[in-house]
């Protein structure tokens, strides 16, 4: 246990300092194109029509996760109504603008489930299943959208083969191989019921989902800059290669400094101008927290007022008897 603490502490010094580094180069990125970016903004001409798609295409991006998170709790036996997952889900949103993202949300997951008298342990720990699925499918589709941007050799596209393989054997993995199972099941009981099929549906949900994204960064640029530029397989990798370099940033709030310095990378190599991309990433941090917190708090204002009805509606059973 010491030794398992001890090395999460170096992780974290690892990801604070690289967080640092990151944000580092991103301010002097900004005072050295600030400028010129300030400029190409003011003489931009915002097409809305082009906002809307991009939000449309977020939005189906969150429906695939759903979609995929509800067959995983389905096969587990576990029955949760669509609707009440989207709001877990959007809800936990919120807490990966907090240090150590992840945990937060696991914990907004299961005080929502427990409320509704759910399964806490086992949805949290079927979200956090699907969770490191959606981020190994998250390095196939950056190996295959943006593999020659950042100058990975021919011979490494095969990983994204070999990642949807290695996948689709991890029930029969696990099902064979009793140390597995002793070591999965504490936190996951239910992890036997995943099937190959199931594994199908998170692995096509979760590249539904990089994709959507990837494509409504490709509209926020098109609404942004007289066109987006870069192709939209750059705006596929630098979002999905953005992301992950968030999640390794623990530390840094919803990934900030290190999604910003990784995407700005990316599209540069893409051949957009150093102007434009610092216009889309500085935008893109803003566009992406609206449409986590607006949702989210969405849901928690008819939650609480729901919750206030409820109990006016027992106050005033309890007076008539």
């Amino acid at each position: 246990m010491k030794t398992r603490g001890r090395l999460r502490g170096i992780l974290r010094i690892v990801a604070a300092i690289l967080t640092v580094l990151i944000l580092v180069v991103l301010i002097q990125s900004i005072r050295r194109d600030g400028p010129a970016a300030l400029d190409a903004w003011r003489s931009a001409h915002v097409r809305w029509t082009w906002i809307a798609l991009s939000v449309l295409l977020g939005a189906i991006g969150h429906a695939f996760y759903v979609i995929g998170w509800r067959r995983l709790l389905n096969d587990a036996g576990i029955r949760v109504p669509l609707w009440q997952l989207i709001r877990f889900f959007l809800v936990s949103n919120l807490g990966r603008y907090l240090p150590g993202g992840k945990a937060w949300q696991m914990g907004i997951i299961g005080v929502m489930a427990a409320e509704h008298d759910l399964p806490a342990a086992a949805i949290t720990a079927s979200s956090l299943f699907q969770g490191i699925i959606g981020v190994g499918v998250g390095a196939i589709v950056l190996f295959a959208a943006g593999g020659s941007i950042i100058g990975l050799p021919t011979p490494w596209l095969a990983l994204p083969l070999i990642g949807v393989t290695v996948l689709l054997l991890c029930p029969t993995i696990i099902k064979s191989s009793e140390r597995l199972r002793k070591l999965i099941t504490p936190h996951w009981p239910h992890v036997t019921s995943v099937t190959t099929g199931t594994m199908w549906m998170l692995i096509w949900t979760s590249v539904g989902n990089w994709i959507m994204w990837g494509a409504a960064f490709y509209a926020l640029g098109g609404a942004l800059l007289p066109s987006p530029v870069a192709s939209i397989s750059s705006y596929i990798a630098a979002w999905s290669g953005s992301f992950l370099a968030g999640l390794i940033a623990v530390v840094s709030p919803a990934g900030l400094g290190a999604r910003e310095g990784v995407m700005q990378a990316i599209l540069h190599n893409a051949g957009m101008n150093a102007a434009d991309v610092l216009i889309v990433v500085v935008i893109a941090r803003v566009w992406s927290t609206i449409l986590d917190v607006v949702p989210a708090v969405t849901v928690l204002i008819f939650r609480k007022r729901r919750h206030a009805q409820h109990a006016a509606n027992r106050l005033a059973q309890g007076a008539e008897t």
